[in-house]
């Protein structure tokens, strides 16, 4: 089963972090063993849900959580979103924070904070941050979206409100792409999902409907609407296993 190459949109050197350019996607059904890559084959996850599923009082407790980051890289607006791992931590993509010296991080209550990167994965595409005085509820992490499963995908696109959108996942697939900040191409494990992403939510948590990630949003595809990939869950468990580091080198924009 093959798909066809999603679209990272800008990253911070093209103004806002959207979801930037990503190469080719082999798709795997079931397991993270790539297909050979088309560059011709549209992705069909299929419909977006109507509903994402949640009720509403987890559903407000769950965007509570979430952030919207921002900062100037190279003369632009960068922005992005991102959620809370622990009431201080925040998870966010890699290229949202590529370039930014003064990473700023609103809640949803109206507060701007300063974030610290604390690690940084150029392959996954993960950073999390360092927010002393966050003290927001952590969002727990699962690694079981069976595929059909939906729920929704809370993205600061639309500034402070955190509009969530509904998601369904797809499939496994395996994402071949260019490392953050550099050349190297690299293959990512993904959740291809059905989803309207757009400017602003990379970094966006997919909740599913008992209230956990299963995934962080990082790019769409190039051809169509209501396509989404999302990093896996186990890739922020991987990156937080390897330790938290304060005075972290980010590359440059």
């Amino acid at each position: 089963m093959t798909s066809a190459p999603p679209h990272r949109r800008a990253s911070p050197r093209f103004g806002a972090a959207l979801l930037a350019l990503v190469a080719v996607v082999g798709a795997a059904c079931g397991d993270d063993t790539p297909a050979q890559p088309s560059s011709t084959t549209i992705p069909d996850p299929g419909t977006i849900p109507d509903e994402h599923g949640l009720s509403d009082a987890l559903a407000a407790r769950v965007i509570a959580s979430t952030v919207g980051i921002d900062g100037v890289a190279c003369g632009r607006l960068a922005s992005g979103s991102g959620f809370a791992l622990t009431d201080t931590l925040i998870v966010t993509n890699a290229h949202v924070i590529l370039g930014i010296e003064e990473i700023r991080v609103h809640t949803l209550d109206g507060r701007e904070l300063i974030g610290v990167p604390v690690a940084f994965d150029p392959d996954a595409d993960l950073t999390i941050l360092e927010v002393p005085d966050a003290d927001l509820e952590p969002l727990p992490l699962t690694n079981n979206a069976p595929e059909g499963s939906t729920g929704m995908l809370v993205g600061w696109e639309s500034g402070p409100s955190a509009d969530p959108t509904p998601y369904r996942v797809d499939r496994r697939v395996t994402v071949r792409i260019e490392t953050v900040g550099g050349t190297e191409r690299i293959e990512r494990p993904a959740w291809l999902v059905a989803a309207d992403v757009d400017v602003g939510d990379s970094g966006a948590p997919l909740i599913d409907r008992t209230g956990e990630v299963i995934g962080v949003a990082f790019a769409t595809s190039t051809e169509g609407g209501g396509v989404g990939y999302a990093v896996r869950s186990s890739a922020i468990e991987d990156l937080l296993a390897r330790g938290l580091d304060d005075n972290l080198t980010i590359p440059p924009c």
